[in-house]
């Protein structure tokens, strides 16, 4: 059986247009110092919905709000961070040039995901 392969783009494309802002908007208040953590809340969060727009606000440590208004600037440096926290995580292993997803870690992740 031959493999198929569906470029990155082309997925992210797909995922893109099932995104919007018409159903709703998912709202993240963020501290830049403990992104991962803020992430974790609000995708947990019973209303939170993979399909709604993305808005951040960042706050300080103490949860004060910086006051910018997210007209993308927020929501692109949110999911920066969390992308580079994902990369340089236990989750991925290798060099910074070849990182290959680390099965032990994912499937122990996986499992507590599961379990909370």
């Amino acid at each position: 059986m031959d493999a198929v392969y569906t470029p990155v783009a082309d997925i992210l494309a797909g995922l893109r247009q099932q995104v919007s802002s018409d159903k709703g908007i998912a709202r993240f208040n963020i501290a830049r110092n403990h992104a991962w953590e803020g992430a974790r809340r609000g995708f947990r969060r019973a209303s939170f919905n993979p399909e709604f727009a993305i808005s951040v606000k960042f706050t300080d440590d103490i949860g004060t709000a910086e006051g910018a208004v997210d007209e993308g600037g927020p929501r692109r440096e949110f999911l920066q961070l969390i992308v580079d926290y994902i990369a340089s995580s236990p989750l991925f292993t290798g060099s910074d040039t070849a990182k290959h997803l680390n099965l032990l870690h994912y499937f122990e992740l996986k499992i507590t995901i599961l379990s909370t």
